[in-house]
């Protein structure tokens, strides 16, 4: 692949990120993330065209409003970044245009679930609805380009779901919420069976490892802050990045359940 085209495709994944952060900073608030001019959300200045280019005003206007200079939300060009990175992850990974068109708007909606989770510590069920389907889409696309369909990628979504389902079941929804659930039916159809238990196992570890640090900083710290004794696994620190973050590291790598138990075994 020429560097041209990397470029061309990464630069299509920043507008395409620009986008996104408008959805996610409109979502729920009653605002179209189609219409309406974008503004300042401190003094209500209407941005022009020229202070809204990706990543590039941001960093020319030094992360602040031109008009009040109040310092710009570093979500901005991390979306966009992100997004352009994800667009040229798809291209590799996809072997027609009808593939990548499926996997760049599957990580979009990632971006979106990474970041609105981040933030709000809820993942809308549009959105978990919307990866699940375009990821039925993804096992369609394969159906159509191999003619068969492998059935444990089938059941790998329902499976996925089932094991939140029963961590949130018996738990009363106190261990973990129904909407990661949600989330790893998308995965588990996006990624197979093997995949997705791998995709599973990094995102408890990391969970696990980035909390446990967390905390353990926190304790350093004396707790004298209210958001420190607050802080617990599904509290404050939400688990659907770390769901994507497996994700990507096993759709990246298609490391599956097999090699992980293989190097445990070793």
């Amino acid at each position: 692949m020429s560097a041209f085209v990397i470029l061309v495709i990464f630069l299509l994944g920043l507008i395409v990120g620009s986008f996104l952060n408008v959805v996610i900073l409109r979502w729920g608030t009653g605002m179209s993330a189609a219409r309406g001019r974008s503004m300042c959300f401190s003094c209500g200045k209407e941005l022009a065209w020229y202070e809204l280019v990706p990543l590039f005003s941001f960093l020319v206007q030094s992360g602040r409003c031109r008009g009040c200079r109040t310092k710009i939300s570093w979500q901005y060009p991390l979306v966009e970044a992100a997004t352009g990175a994800a667009f040229v992850v798809a291209y590799y990974a996809a072997t027609s245009l009808v593939g990548f068109v499926l996997t760049a708007a599957l990580l979009c909606v990632y971006i979106i679930i990474v970041t609105y989770d981040a933030r709000h510590k809820i993942i809308p069920d549009f959105f978990s609805y919307l990866a699940a389907f375009i990821s039925l889409g993804l096992i369609g696309a394969t159906w159509l380009a191999t003619g068969s369909i492998d059935p444990y990628r089938v059941i790998a979504g329902p499976a996925l779901f089932l094991f939140f389902w029963a961590f949130w079941y018996f738990s009363k929804g106190t261990w973990m919420g129904l909407g990661d659930g949600k989330l790893a039916l998308s995965i588990g159809w996006a990624l197979g069976l093997s995949e997705g238990v791998a995709a599973l196992l990094f995102s408890f570890w990391i969970g696990a490892i980035i909390s446990l640090a967390v905390i353990g900083v926190q304790k350093l710290a004396g707790g004298r802050s209210s958001a420190s004794r607050r802080l617990g696994m599904k509290s404050e620190i939400p688990f659907g990045p770390f769901l994507i973050i497996g994700f990507l590291i096993v759709f990246i790598w298609h490391v599956d359940i097999q090699a992980i138990l293989s190097y445990l075994a070793v």
